[in-house]
């Protein structure tokens, strides 16, 4: 048995991508040649690794047995190559955030990691449950996420401390009060994030399930639109204190008084059979240390 690299790396990006034509494009291959690697992988190694549905390959037992390996593999060959590469120009790690971290956190991470380091990860920032998928499936390195992940193949470690908050319009007259409780609250119009976020899931298990029928009037994926709502008095929303930071939004918007302290960590989250690579083991350890000086 002679199995390439070559087709590893076939192997993967297909298995990323679920389309041969995909796999192609990405590896700037003819799609007879990404179909020539794999048949002659699957012959070497006597075994289907796909599940042929139309024009979609999906991965089946055998191939996620093997996806960890040639993950490993991939990133070893990589890390050879980036041995000799002073100037770090080929280091690439595929990092995930939740869009609080992603939008909030990241800018300032990255200008720090790339005076440090000379280089940058390359981001991808979505909710809570796509990017979980994505790090199960071995298309991220490492994840920044909100929370708690109960996927068991997804190794997490507390990151940093954060606190939710409940927001409203400078001008709303929640916001003049000394104190608000849950019951006020409970006739609020409310904006939030989308079903799959962290956010809203916080929300649902913190707030939402002390009320009967929460008005949730918009659910939205991005926090300018959200803010933008708030701040015409279009209701309330549930935010991390460290958005209220940025000096635009607290022109704004302020939090809502409450006896009530909600509190969660953020994760660094990685596959549990993910290799560390001299590049991911950097970007964790710069994780840790940033943590600890942005308490």
């Amino acid at each position: 048995m002679n199995v390439t690299f070559k087709q590893l790396r076939v192997f993967v990006t297909i298995a990323h991508s679920g389309s041969m034509t995909r796999a192609a494009d990405e590896l700037s291959m003819t799609k007879g040649a990404v179909s020539q690697a794999l048949g002659e992988m699957e012959n070497q190694l006597g075994i289907r690794l796909f599940d042929r549905m139309h024009a979609r390959l999906l991965i089946n037992h055998e191939g996620k047995r093997l996806l960890p390996v040639a993950d490993e593999l991939l990133a070893r060959m990589k890390g050879i190559d980036q041995l000799f590469d002073i100037q770090g120009t080929e280091t690439q790690l595929l990092l995930g955030c939740t869009r609080t971290i992603g939008s909030f956190l990241l800018p300032n991470m990255l200008g720090e990691f790339e005076h440090r380091y000379g280089w940058l990860p390359q981001p991808t920032i979505d909710n809570t449950t796509n990017i979980v998928r994505k790090l199960s499936n071995f298309e991220l390195d490492v994840a920044l996420l909100e929370g708690t992940v109960t996927e068991p193949n997804i190794v997490c470690h507390p990151w940093l401390d954060d606190e939710m908050m409940v927001v409203a319009s400078k001008s709303h007259p929640l916001a003049s009060e000394p104190y608000v409780s849950l019951e006020s609250l409970s006739k609020e119009r409310w904006l939030l994030r989308e079903v799959g976020s962290s956010s809203r899931a916080f929300f649902d298990h913190h707030l939402a399930y002390l009320w009967d029928t929460p008005q949730i009037v918009l659910s939205l994926n991005a926090y300018d639109a959200i803010l933008s709502c708030v701040s015409n008095n279009l209701g309330l929303t549930f935010i991390s204190r460290r958005m209220l930071e940025h000096p635009f939004y607290t022109q704004h918007v302020v939090p809502v008084n409450i006896k009530q302290r909600f509190h969660r960590k953020l994760m660094i989250c990685h596959h549990s059979h993910k290799y560390i690579s001299p590049s991911l083991n950097d970007w964790m350890d710069y994780s840790e240390n940033w943590a600890i000086t942005h308490r």
